[in-house]
C-alpha cells in the first residue's frame, strides 16, 4: 500500500512538472531598446492540436514585442513547435516576462516566468558634445511642383466655392421672399406661427420635444418684440423675473408663464412627456396670454414709441 501511494505521488509530481514549459532566453540583461530573443517550444506528433496565444504589440506594460513567428523543428525523430519572440523594453529596471499559456489537445501548458534587467544608457556629455537640433531645411518649390502635388485639392476647393456661391444666392432669394411676406405686427406673426405649429401635428407624432421647443420660441419672440428686450437669449427664470416687473402683466399670468417655461424645459432637456390634456392646456394658455398682452393700435403719432422691427405704434396693453 505504501509503495502504491509513493507511485501515485510520483506520477502527480511528474504530471505537474509536465505542465510547465521552460522557455529559452539568449540573455537576461539588455540596454533600453536592445532586442532579446525568447523561445518557447512544445513537442507534438501527428494529430495533436496545438494552440499558441495570439499577441498584439506587447506582453505587458514594460515588455514590447518587436517580432514574432512560429517554426516547426524536427530533431532525432522528435517534432517540436517553437514560438519565437523578439522582445525589448524602454523602461529601466527589473521586469518579468509573463507566463505564456499553450494549449495541447485541450490541456494547458504554461511557460515559466523569467526576470530580465533593462539597463539605462548613460550619456557622457564630457566626451561627446551635444549639438542643438538643426532647423528643418526648406525645399524650394516651383508653381508647377505645387500644381502637380495639390491639383486635386484645387479642383475640389473650386467646386466647393461654386457650390457656396449658389447656396448664398438661394439663401438671399429665400430671405427676400420671406421679408416680402413679413407680418405687420408681432401679434400677427405670433398668431400665424401658432397656426403653423398646429399644422405640423408634432403631438400626434409623439414629438413633444420639438413641439415645446417651437411653442416656447414663439412666446419668447413675441414677448421680446412687444417689450423690446432679448427674450430669446436669457434663461427661463430671468425671463419670468423681467416680465413680472411689467405693470400690465397679471399676477396669475406671471405664475402661469413660470409654470409653462418650467414644463417646456422639462420636455426639452429632461425628456419629460405630458399627457394630451396637459399639452392642450399649455397650448391654449399660450394663445390666451398672447391675446391679453396684445398692444392696442392708435393713429400714428411721432411722439409715441414705435416697435423697432415693424415701426407700429403702441399706447397701452389690453388685459381684459
Amino acid at each position: 500500500m505504501k509503495n502504491l501511494l509513493l507511485l501515485v505521488n510520483f506520477l502527480i509530481i511528474q504530471f505537474s512538472f509536465a505542465q510547465e514549459i521552460v522557455p529559452k532566453l539568449d540573455r537576461i540583461t539588455i540596454k533600453i531598446g536592445e532586442p532579446i530573443q525568447y523561445q518557447a517550444k512544445i513537442d507534438y506528433k501527428k494529430g495533436d492540436k496545438i494552440i499558441f496565444p495570439s499577441f498584439t504589440d506587447s506582453l505587458n506594460y514594460h515588455i514590447t514585442i518587436l517580432d514574432q513567428k512560429l517554426d516547426t523543428v524536427k530533431t532525432d525523430g522528435k517534432s517540436e513547435i517553437v514560438q519565437h519572440l523578439e522582445l525589448t523594453g524602454f523602461d529601466a529596471g527589473k521586469f518579468n516576462i509573463p507566463t505564456i499559456k499553450i494549449q495541447k489537445n485541450g490541456k494547458d501548458f504554461s511557460t515559466k516566468e523569467i526576470e530580465i534587467e533593462i539597463q539605462d544608457v548613460a550619456v557622457d556629455t564630457t566626451k561627446n558634445a551635444i549639438f542643438p537640433i538643426k532647423p528643418v531645411m526648406e525645399e524650394q518649390y516651383s508653381l508647377g511642383d505645387y500644381w502637380n502635388k495639390y491639383w486635386l485639392y484645387g479642383i475640389i476647393a473650386l467646386v466647393l466655392f461654386i457650390i457656396g456661391i449658389i447656396l448664398i444666392v438661394l439663401y438671399i432669394r429665400s430671405k427676400s421672399k420671406i421679408s416680402g411676406n413679413s407680418y405687420k405686427t408681432p401679434y400677427d406673426e405670433a398668431k400665424a406661427s401658432l397656426k403653423a405649429l398646429d399644422a405640423k401635428k408634432y403631438l400626434k407624432k409623439g414629438e413633444q420635444k420639438e413641439y415645446y421647443t417651437q411653442l416656447s420660441f414663439i412666446l419668447r419672440k413675441y414677448l421680446g418684440r412687444v417689450y423690446h428686450f432679448s427674450a430669446l437669449e436669457i434663461l427661463s427664470d430671468e425671463l419670468v423675473m423681467y416680465i413680472s416687473s411689467k405693470e400690465d402683466i397679471l399676477p396669475d399670468d406671471n405664475q402661469k408663464l413660470k409654470e409653462f417655461l418650467f414644463d417646456a424645459d422639462l420636455v426639452k432637456f429632461a425628456k419629460q412627456e405630458f399627457d394630451q390634456p396637459k399639452n392642450e392646456l399649455n397650448r391654449k394658455w399660450v394663445e390666451e396670454f398672447i391675446d391679453r398682452v396684445k398692444p392696442l393700435e392708435i393713429p400714428e403719432n411721432g411722439d409715441l414709441k414705435k416697435d423697432e422691427v415693424t415701426g407700429e405704434n403702441y399706447k397701452q396693453f389690453n388685459n381684459n
